[in-house]
C-alpha cells in the first residue's frame, strides 16, 4: 500500500559531514508527528500539515482513504528503526530528506519511506510510501 503525496526532482550538491544534522532532526520530528496523527486517525491533519506543493497536487480524500486502508490492515504504529537517510539540496533554502524505516505496527511490520522538505526552521511532509525488504537493502 503506497499513499504518496508527491515526488520532487532534485539537484545534488556536496557538503561536509554534519552540515545536514538540523535537517535530519526536523525531518525526524515530521515523521514523529505523522505517526502520532496516523495513530489518532487524523488523516486530514496529516494532509493539512504537508508541504504546500504536495497539497496542491494531491487529493486529501485519496490520502485519507489510503491511510485508513493501511490502518485497517496494520493497526497502530508501535515503533520504527531508521535504516536509511539522505539529504539533498533542492533550492537556495530547501533540502529534501529521504528517510526509510523498518516499522512495527499492532498487526505486522512494514518498511515506510518519507520524503520531507526542510528549510532552516521547519520541515513538511512531501511524500510517503512503502518499500520491500529488497528495496531497503539496495538503499544501504
Amino acid at each position: 500500500m503506497v499513499a504518496a503525496l508527491g515526488l520532487l526532482s532534485t539537484a545534488c550538491l556536496t557538503f561536509k559531514a554534519g552540515y545536514f544534522d538540523n535537517d535530519k532532526k526536523l525531518a525526524g520530528s515530521v515523521v514523529d508527528d505523522y505517526h502520532r496523527l496516523y495513530n489518532d486517525r487524523n488523516y486530514e491533519e496529516i494532509f493539512n500539515t504537508a508541504h504546500p506543493e504536495a497539497k496542491r497536487t494531491k487529493s486529501k480524500e485519496a490520502l485519507g482513504a489510503a491511510l485508513a486502508q493501511t490502518f485497517d490492515r496494520y493497526g497502530k504504529f508501535v515503533s520504527g528503526e531508521l535504516v536509511f537517510s539522505k539529504v539533498t539540496v533542492v533550492g537556495a533554502n530547501e533540502r529534501q530528506v529521504d528517510l526509510a524505516y523498518k516499522s512495527k505496527f499492532e498487526r505486522g511490520e512494514r518498511n515506510e519511506t518519507f520524503l520531507i522538505i526542510t528549510d532552516d526552521r521547519t520541515g513538511a511532509l512531501f511524500g510517503i510510501g512503502e518499500l520491500s525488504d529488497e528495496e531497503i537493502e539496495k538503499l544501504k
